[in-house]
């Protein structure tokens, strides 16, 4: 199957008019991401059952792309970037998705199978890497990259019709639509400002009036990031913010010794300061959960033991079932249960960790 190159509006209006109405698409994107924010998408690859096209979205109206993302299913693979990218074009994440990493995982395999594997898994087919990391926002692409991209899509309406038919036989077809459904719920989560300062690395270290400092920082640092269309890093790094956190000083010296470039302190320096003064005045937020102790040390490998019992009956990997975050979670608020673990999960592993509890 040859793949249809579409570098207009036009031609992508035209396709989009044949499509019927609710058809699930089966999509993949390419984009970059090393200077920028934001994610800046190169390319979209397209099954639409029939025919593959690689719509060339640099010159594409986001407008003209928008009911494609609206009217029908996305079926993706490891999608969670995809869904960042694609709303970062149009404005909007997808109606509705499916998840062909989440289906496999839900039947069975590897939490993190990729790709390539499940095809050569589902399908015998050996699919080329090269291409992965090259730059898709230069043109013209080359044919190494214009066969990765049209390989990406071309073999997902075959493994997604075997995924559907295992957990149709599972009884698992509704789990694979919670999931799925709870990825894109989180996609849309908006990020909170007063929150970023959790997102530091190093920042379960601080407390007190370090951490209040750090929240007015980190809040600042995420939104200069999206205003400049940068990293987070290339604004100030994280290891910068917590010295600078830590520092009893208020003046230009203390930003020189965390080690904030000169042009950083020229732009941004009297900004910094002013944070630094202005979070030593503010209540601090509740520290990060420390180590667990001896005590939830013990629980948690009692807990782990169970998930490996039910998952085994499941045959499911445990990381499916529970992942660490949500089981430390667990243990510590009990009366709290992590959203992953209501739904489907709360039957089959939920209620009995809690009754150990």
């Amino acid at each position: 199957m040859s793949h249809i190159w579409c570098e207009s509006t036009e031609a992508v209006r035209q396709w989009q008019q044949q499509l019927p109405p609710g058809c699930p698409l089966y999509l993949d994107t390419e984009f970059m991401r090393e200077r920028t924010f934001w994610p800046k998408l190169a390319l979209v690859q397209v099954h639409d059952g029939q025919s593959i096209r690689l719509i060339d979205t640099p010159q594409v109206d986001a407008a003209a792309m928008s009911p494609l993302f609206a009217d029908h299913t996305l079926v993706m693979h490891a999608c969670s970037e995809d869904l960042e990218a694609i709303a970062a074009f149009s404005g909007a994440y997808p109606a509705a998705i499916e998840d062909t990493q989440i289906a496999a995982a839900l039947s069975g395999e590897d939490m993190q199978l990729g790709y390539q594997k499940i095809v050569q898994m589902l399908l015998g087919v050996e699919l080329p890497k090269g291409a992965t990391r090259t730059n898709w926002l230069k043109r013209p692409l080359s044919d190494e990259q214009l066969h990765y991209a049209e390989d990406d899509v071309k073999y997902l309406p075959e493994v997604t019709a075997i995924l559907r038919e295992r957990l149709d036989t599972l009884g698992r077809r509704h789990w694979w639509q919670e999931e799925c459904q709870r990825l894109l719920d989180q996609a849309r989560r908006p990020s909170l400002p007063e929150k970023a300062w959790r997102q530091v690395k190093g920042a379960a270290y601080l407390q007190g009036q370090s951490l209040a400092v750090l929240a007015e920082l980190a809040a600042w640092r995420d939104a200069m990031a999206r205003q400049r269309d940068l990293p987070k890093s290339f604004v100030v790094k994280d290891a910068q913010l917590l010295e600078l956190a830590n520092s009893r000083r208020q003046d230009r010296g203390a930003l020189a010794d965390a080690g904030l470039h000169p042009k950083v302190i020229r732009r941004d320096g009297d900004t910094l300061l002013s944070l630094m003064a202005r979070g030593r005045e503010q209540t601090p937020p509740a520290p990060l959960p420390g180590p667990p102790d001896a005590r939830q040390k013990k629980l948690a490998k009692a807990l782990r033991g169970r998930v490996a019992h039910i998952a085994a009956d499941l045959n499911l990997k445990p990381d499916v079932l529970m992942r660490r975050r949500w089981l430390e979670a667990l243990i510590r608020h009990p009366d709290r249960i992590p959203e992953p673990l209501t739904g489907w999960r709360q039957s089959l592993v939920t209620d009995a960790l809690l009754e150990m509890l």
